[in-house]
């Protein structure tokens, strides 16, 4: 037995009832670097990413794995990013173009995987992938490899990651390999070769709309919805295309929007309206805008919290008086609180004037 050897997690004490590696210790303490500015910039170059530059590309690695794996969609998967990499410690960006699944080695910019993918149902189902990480890979490894990048990455599950076969006795080394491979979203590993876990959340993809939306790249929100993007569609992070508008400087963007029948009071899946987050971000030609073109002034969140109390409590005195011209209602009252009394509490002494009267 070697030295530094890493904990095991029993059967009993986690939900697949396998023999769990915890490989916490090194993956949730280590930091990603490299002496290559390469491997840096490319590691940090997602931000603005759309994935389109990969698009059309073949893996190097020529393996065709067969698989059966499935995933829950709402309705229908659009194409655009699944995940973006935003620190060293993430070791993979993931695009889809519609059809297909892409896999990219965020440092080297680098396509490894491409799964061909079909929708129905509200279930995405993967049947074929193209590629492999090494030369000795069996299409099992592939599969396992691979569920665990969607699972881990796009829908933020901790999941057991795979482990290769031979580091059983020398976990210090599997756990090195594990943050190589998958950085600090690994947090448990496993050397069962057909350990499959499956997920309940939905898949979705921050869509190609969604991202010119934040842009306020006008030509692309056209393009997309003429092409059948969902106007109303849920990103990954829950928020609508009108929501990412609200991100890019001026109106633009959100006219257009709304004009092509986006919903100005549809709630985000963590029950925020783009009127709401216009207002936390203090952005007043967006909220009187939204207020011209439909948005309701006493809408309020899944807590029972209003645009006013919002602007009342972080002190955006501008809009509330935008607010109140478009009869925001004072008497709203959420855990013992209106929207005066939040002012009163953070001692916004103008904001307190405008509302006591």
């Amino acid at each position: 037995m070697q030295d530094n050897q890493l904990p095991w997690i029993e059967p009993t004490q986690n939900p697949w009832q396998l023999p769990l590696l915890d490989l916490r210790p090194i993956t949730q303490t280590m930091i990603a670097s490299s002496k290559d500015p390469v491997f840096a910039e490319n590691a940090l170059s997602y931000a603005a990413e759309d994935g389109l530059v990969f698009w059309n590309r073949i893996p190097e690695g020529k393996l065709n794995s067969k698989v059966n794996l499935s995933y829950k969609i709402d309705g229908k998967l659009e194409a655009g990013v699944l995940f973006s990499p935003d620190c060293m410690e993430h070791k993979w960006a993931i695009f889809f173009d519609g059809e297909n699944i892409i896999v990219v080695r965020s440092w080297l910019r680098e396509l490894v995987f491409l799964a061909k993918t079909e929708q129905k149902d509200n279930v995405l189902t993967v049947h074929e992938i193209m590629g492999q990480i090494s030369d000795s890979d069996a299409p099992n490894f592939i599969a396992a490899v691979f569920n665990f990048l969607i699972l881990s990455h796009c829908l933020s599950e901790v999941v057991p990651a795979p482990l290769p076969a031979g580091l059983e006795n020398d976990t210090e080394n599997a756990a090195y390999w594990a943050f190589s491979l998958f950085g600090n979203l690994a947090y448990v590993g496993s050397f069962d070769e057909n350990l499959l876990p499956k997920s309940t959340a939905t898949l979705r993809s921050h869509t190609l709309l969604h991202i010119a939306a934040a842009k306020s790249d006008l030509a692309a929100i056209e393009k997309y919805i003429n092409q059948g993007f969902g106007i109303n569609a849920f990103a990954g992070d829950g928020l609508s295309p009108l929501h990412w508008s609200s991100y890019a400087e001026g109106v633009v963007a959100m006219k257009m929007l709304i004009d092509n029948d986006a919903d100005p009071n549809l709630l985000s899946l963590d029950g925020t309206s783009v009127l709401m987050q216009a207002v936390e971000a203090n952005k007043s030609e967006q909220v009187e805008f939204l207020l011209k073109s439909g948005a309701l002034v006493n809408l309020v969140d899944e807590r029972g919290f209003s645009a006013l109390h919002r602007a009342a409590e972080m002190g955006h005195t501008d809009i509330v008086k935008i607010l109140l011209q478009y009869s925001a209602d004072k008497s709203i009252k959420i855990d013992s609180h209106t929207a005066l009394s939040l002012a009163m509490m953070n001692k916004h002494n103008e904001i307190v004037e405008l509302l006591d009267n």
